[in-house]
């Protein structure tokens, strides 16, 4: 259930999202069309972001359902499950069955994985190859036996034929970090064959690279090298950039409830650390792939929160073994803080509860029928709180599967889908105005968009046909102006300017609509809407 609900329930019934889904879905459809595997593109123009995988996989999913939402979700929701599955693995592997049950149900119940694989992007498929990778490379070493480690080079390579050399430069850290932490775990780890695997890794993935090189030469090193990844990383293309604690703040939410147990699992391991009491490999390796992951991203001079998504396995598995932990010896002095984190996850699922009942009653306009959700919350969390307190010798036992704090983040990930996606669908009338253009216009007709922005992607994708992305107003003057008919999607108040400068501009269609996608437009006190107009030349 909670796997169905998180991964699949409804997964192709909201349209697009601005401004990444639609980007990528429409990158793999022109593939599709084009017949052109290797060469991404969107509107007709070379899409150097990322190479190929996941828009070949989105593409043949589309040659399979049809160009549509489902298709181009169904490859991220099929790889977190296959995430799932690998860190369930590598927890009953390493540690007991029991920590990989419980790994794997953290993490299908984490905001994360909830978010990202119902959006048509390559993150869950980047991080099942490379964590994956990482997994099995840590297997190989730890248990045996050594032949996993040629898979764990595939799929490292996998990894870089879906996102890049962050492929391998996420595993080198890990390594670098986990041998510089333990003598142990050196010998252990160095025993593999790590020149022959990075060999096996560029050989598998560099042709790709060489390809587009010899295609398009200086065009494709500025772009994908120099743009997309070091001057991404270094640069300063971007303002207004998060500061150096972002991806904690990212962490602490999106671990929420578990929040406080992965905390103290971390003030037991620093302390043990300390005392020089001995952390076995495996808790080790873990540290050390979350230290890498989010190392390397703060270090970043561009930041988006859904890039530090690859530690949330390891985290997941670090607080599998801190809840068993305490199951087992709840009163053991190793697991203090850990304890002390195992205790708030009942009164913070109350907090939500409470916190989510308030919004619902005095901000948030949804259906009646959702405020079951903040008394499911609200219930589970106080059950688990009676059950970790009273339960068992003096300070309580925790149950030993998490099932009160899976059952209200299931019941959360439910009301979202059944209450919220719905409202907010209402209010995303892109989609809508692309495909009355889609009906209206004729094949010799040209189609623009001016300073539409993030909604730009998702114009293009529901239009179906190429079109003209208009930025500057004499640009756009100049385009209008042309005697071939048009249409143009813009916002009201660029069109009244446009009128007030005398260009010949008439109305054919308008909506109301959000401007951004935000909770708040389903505010009680609603923000007021943006007016999209479709114009066309005045007779």
């Amino acid at each position: 259930m909670l796997v169905f609900v998180v991964l699949f329930w409804r997964l192709g019934t909201p349209t697009f999202w601005d401004p990444d889904e639609a980007h990528y879905a429409e990158t793999s459809r022109e593939m599709l069309a084009s017949g052109d595997w290797w060469a991404p593109h969107f509107n007709g123009q070379l899409f150097f972001d990322k190479p190929p995988l996941f828009h070949q996989l989105q593409a043949a999913a589309m040659m399979a359902f049809g160009p549509g939402e489902f298709a181009a979700r169904i490859v991220p929701a099929t790889a977190a499950l296959g995430l799932i599955l690998l860190t369930a693995w590598f927890g009953a592997t390493l540690v007991s069955k029991h920590v990989g049950i419980v790994a794997g149900l953290m993490l299908a119940a984490s905001p994360g994985v909830f978010a990202l694989a119902r959006y048509a992007i390559l993150d869950t498929l980047f991080v099942m190859f490379t964590f994956g990778g990482a997994v099995l490379l840590a297997v190989a070493a730890l248990r045996g036996p050594r032949r996993l480690q040629w898979l764990g080079y595939l799929l490292v390579a996998l990894g870089v034929a879906t996102k890049g050399p962050l492929a391998i430069v996420l595993c080198g850290l890990t390594l670098l970090i986990a041998i510089a932490a333990s003598r142990d775990l050196r010998v252990r780890l160095l025993r593999l064959n790590w020149i022959a695997g990075l060999l096996v890794v560029l050989a598998l993935s560099s042709p790709w690279f060489l390809y587009m090189y010899v295609r398009y030469e200086h065009a494709f090193v500025s772009s994908y090298f120099l743009d997309e990844n070091v001057r991404l990383f270094a640069g300063s293309r971007f303002g207004n950039q998060p500061g150096p604690w972002f991806y904690f703040q990212i962490l602490a939410t999106g671990l929420l409830p578990w929040t406080g147990i992965v905390v103290g699992r971390l003030v037991d391991d620093v302390r043990a650390a300390i005392r020089r009491q001995p952390i076995d490999a495996v808790e080790t390796v873990l540290w050390a792939w979350t230290a890498a992951v989010v190392g390397f991203f703060t270090l970043s001079s561009f930041k988006l929160d859904h890039y530090i998504f690859p530690a949330a396995p390891a985290l997941c598995l670090l607080c599998a073994r801190a809840w068993a932990s305490i199951v087992d010896d709840p009163l053991a002095p190793r697991n203090a803080a850990t304890r002390i984190g195992a205790h708030l996850v009942g009164p913070l699922l109350v907090l939500m509860g409470v916190g989510c009942g308030y919004f619902l009653i005095a901000r948030l306009e949804l259906p009646r029928a959702a405020i079951v959700v903040p008394i499911v919350i609200t219930l589970c969390g106080a059950a688990l709180t009676a059950f970790t307190n009273v339960r068992g010798r003096a300070g309580g036992r925790p149950p030993r599967i998490p099932w009160f704090a899976l059952t209200a983040l299931i019941v959360i990930y439910a009301g979202l889908i059944a209450f919220v996606l719905p409202a907010l669908e209402q209010r995303k009338v892109v989609p809508d105005v692309a495909r009355w253009v889609a009906g209206q216009a004729r094949a010799a007709d040209r189609i623009a968009t001016f300073r539409l922005n993030r909604w730009t992607p998702a114009f293009r994708f529901y239009v179906d046909r190429p079109m003209e992305i208009l930025d500057d107003a004499s640009e756009a003057e100049a385009f209008f102006r042309e005697p071939e008919p048009f249409y143009c999607a813009m916002r009201r108040a660029a069109y009244d300017e446009f009128v007030a400068r005398g260009v010949p501009l008439t109305i054919v269609y308008h909506r109301e609509g959000m401007w951004a996608t935000s909770g708040r437009v389903l505010w009680r006190r609603r923000v007021r809407p943006e007016q999209f107009v479709i114009v066309s030349r005045a007779q």
